[in-house]
């Protein structure tokens, strides 16, 4: 299967034919809006097991390096808006093996090289849709899950569009990393399963329609007041404030 996809390059606009997997995350409504919650993991092995006997198919294990840029008073933060880019690579491609400032060097130098073109995704979300992130209900109903218009397409060169943002005022804010795998589950094709490793714990990510979130979230062993619809940074700022500590980077 291929599809177009518009790039950047040397600052002109290129489409070009590429080739899409069944595992991509990605998967907005008809009006463009992403509709996702999260799960906990208490255990990967067990996870794993249950996603093989809804005869899950998996796709990568890809490690994920990401960084948010926001304005120096943090204007998108406090919109609850999210403007980021992210590059995939495999576990045996991206290993490092620093930890905290050394870590996050090498993470910035995973997502801008200083040689060669580094292709990154971009992606723009705006604030959820209002209720949609107010809690948990047993209800199939729009504060059941975390709704938001999203806006992503690829570049080419990740400096060259780092230092786009940089020119019109937005700084790198936090960077974090996560090892991410995609599952399909074959009685609910429409539904995108991500089991996502991160350094505040297992997650599972589902995508979709709320019907076909419902049905693998059931299938998979949770109940509705189970969906967590807070984000990675989130998660990650209450665990810091949970242990006493400050904030920084979500990196291993």
């Amino acid at each position: 299967m291929s599809a177009a996809r518009t790039f950047l390059q040397g600052g002109k606009r290129h489409t070009a034919r590429a080739a899409v997997t069944s595992y991509t995350l990605s998967m907005p409504d008809e009006s463009g809006h992403e509709i996702e919650i999260k799960l906990a993991v208490a255990e990967l092995a067990a996870i794993r097991r249950r996603l093989r006997a809804a005869g899950g198919r998996p796709g990568p294990r890809l490690h994920e390096v990401n960084v948010l840029f926001d304005t120096p008073d943090e204007l998108l933060r406090r919109r609850e808006m999210l403007l980021r880019i992210r590059v995939e690579r495999s576990p045996a491609g991206s290993s490092i093996r620093a930890s905290g400032a050394s870590r996050r060097e090498s993470v910035y130098a995973l997502l801008f090289p200083r040689r060669g073109e580094q292709r990154a995704t971009i992606t723009l979300k705006a604030p959820p849709v209002a209720g949609s992130a107010a809690g948990r209900t047993e209800e199939p109903a729009q504060n059941a899950y975390k709704i938001r218009r999203e806006v992503e397409f690829e570049v080419s060169d990740s400096r060259q569009f780092r230092e786009l943002l940089e020119t019109l005022g937005y700084r790198p804010a936090f960077y974090y990393e996560k090892f991410r795998t995609i599952y399909r589950l074959p009685r609910v094709p429409k539904a995108l399963v991500a089991l996502d490793e991160t350094p505040v714990g297992v997650f599972l990510e589902l995508e979709g329609r709320p019907r076909d979130i419902d049905r693998a979230r059931a299938a998979l062993g949770y109940r509705p007041e189970d969906s967590i619809l807070l984000s990675y940074g989130a998660l990650y700022a209450a665990r810091c404030a949970e242990k006493g500590g400050t904030p920084g980077d979500m990196l291993f």
